[in-house]
C-alpha cells in the first residue's frame, strides 16, 4: 500500500464477523432485524423525488440569470442532487435490490445516469470493495494515488471529471469483455442511449436545459462534493479492527441529507451492515456508536479540519489520524 498506509488482512471479513456479533450481543437478534426493517413507502419517495427535484432544478437553471444568487444555489444543489441520486441507487437497488429485475434495472440506470455510472458494473466494483475492503483487491485501492496536495486539489476540479469518464469507459469494457452477452449489460445500453436522445433534444430546443441544467453542475459542482464524500468513507481505516472500517465523522442533517446517509457514521455502520436502509441509519448511529467507541475508533467533529488534512496531503487514504494516537484509550474526537 502507497505512502505507509497498512491495509487489514484477508481477515477483515472474519473480523467483520466478531463484530457484527458482539453488535448482536449488545443490542439482540430483535433490535438489530428492527434496523433492517424495510419501508417501501419510504424507498418510493426518495427515488421518485429526488428523480422529481433533480428534473424540476434544470428549469430554474435554464431561465434563470447568473446574477441572482438563487440561481447559484440551484448549481449547488444540481451538483449536489447527481451524487444524492446514485446513493439512492446504491442504497435501494445495489444492496437491497429492491423492485423486480427488469424495473430495478431500468430505475437504477435513470439514477446512475447522470453519474455516467452503468448500475451493473457499479454493483460489480461494489460489493466487491465491500467484500475485500482495505485490501489489495478493494476496488477502490486506486484512491491510494490521490496521495499529494496537487493531486488532491485536481481531483476536487474539472480534471477530476476526465479521469472518472476515462475510468468508467474500461470498466464497462472490461465488464463487456468478461460477459459479452450480458442481458443487463444490453439492456443498460438501450436505457443509457435513450436518455442521451432526450438530453439532445432538450439541447436542440434550448441548450440552456443541458449546458447549466446538467453539464456544468457535473462538471464544476460534482467533483467538490465528490471530494468530500470520499474523506467521509474511508479517509479513516484501522488495520486489523474491524469496527473502524471508515470516518467516523458525527453527521448531522445537513451531511446526512447532502450525502444520503452515507458518509461519517453512516458509512461505518453501513460496512458493519450494508443493507440497514438510509432511515433506519440514525436509530442504528444512536445504538452501535457506544460500541465503536469501546472498541477505539476515533470519532470526529470538526468536517473542516478533516478536509484541511486531507487537502495538505498530511497523511494517506486508509489511515488513521495523528490524535487517534495521542489519545491515551484511542477515543476520542477531534
Amino acid at each position: 500500500m502507497n505512502d505507509g498506509a497498512k491495509a487489514p488482512d484477508s481477515g477483515q471479513n472474519g473480523g467483520l464477523r466478531a463484530a457484527r456479533a458482539e453488535i448482536v450481543d449488545q443490542l439482540g437478534r430483535d433490535e438489530v432485524a428492527r434496523l433492517h426493517d424495510e419501508n417501501p413507502v419510504l424507498d418510493g419517495a426518495a427515488v421518485v423525488g429526488s428523480l422529481a427535484i433533480f428534473l424540476a432544478l434544470a428549469y430554474p437553471l435554464a431561465v434563470g440569470s447568473v446574477r441572482d444568487p438563487l440561481w447559484w444555489a440551484c448549481l449547488v444543489l444540481q451538483g449536489n442532487m447527481i451524487l444524492v441520486l446514485a446513493m439512492v441507487s446504491h442504497d435501494v437497488f445495489t444492496h437491497r435490490k429492491w423492485l423486480p429485475p427488469k424495473l430495478r434495472w431500468l430505475v437504477s440506470t435513470v439514477m446512475m445516469w447522470p453519474s455516467q455510472l452503468r448500475p451493473s458494473v457499479y454493483d460489480d466494483l461494489h460489493l466487491t470493495h465491500h467484500r475485500a475492503l482495505g485490501t489489495a483487491q478493494d476496488t477502490e485501492s486506486y484512491k491510494h494515488g490521490i496521495n499529494t496536495r496537487v493531486r488532491r486539489a485536481l481531483f476536487a476540479s474539472p480534471a477530476m471529471v476526465v479521469q472518472h469518464l476515462q475510468t468508467v469507459r474500461r470498466q464497462i469494457a472490461e465488464a463487456n469483455a468478461r460477459d459479452p452477452g450480458s442481458e443487463r449489460a444490453a439492456f443498460e445500453r438501450k436505457v443509457w442511449w435513450g436518455i442521451l436522445a432526450l438530453l439532445l433534444v432538450s439541447a436542440a430546443v434550448d441548450y440552456r436545459f443541458a449546458l447549466y441544467g446538467y453539464v456544468l453542475p457535473f462538471v464544476v459542482v460534482l467533483p467538490v462534493l465528490n471530494t468530500i464524500r470520499v474523506v467521509l468513507e474511508h479517509y479513516d481505516l484501522e488495520a486489523g479492527n474491524p469496527f473502524w472500517v471508515g470516518t467516523f465523522y458525527r453527521t448531522g442533517p445537513v451531511t446526512r441529507i447532502m450525502f444520503w446517509w452515507i458518509g461519517g457514521d453512516c458509512h461505518v455502520i453501513h460496512h458493519v451492515y450494508a443493507t440497514i436502509p438510509w432511515y433506519r441509519l440514525p436509530r442504528a448511529i444512536r445504538l452501535i456508536r457506544p460500541i465503536l467507541l469501546r472498541n477505539g475508533v476515533f470519532e470526529h467533529r470538526s468536517l473542516g479540519r478533516l478536509l484541511v488534512d486531507w487537502f495538505s496531503a498530511r497523511r494517506p487514504h486508509w489511515s488513521v489520524p495523528a490524535a487517534s494516537q495521542a489519545a491515551p484509550d484511542r477515543r476520542g474526537t477531534a
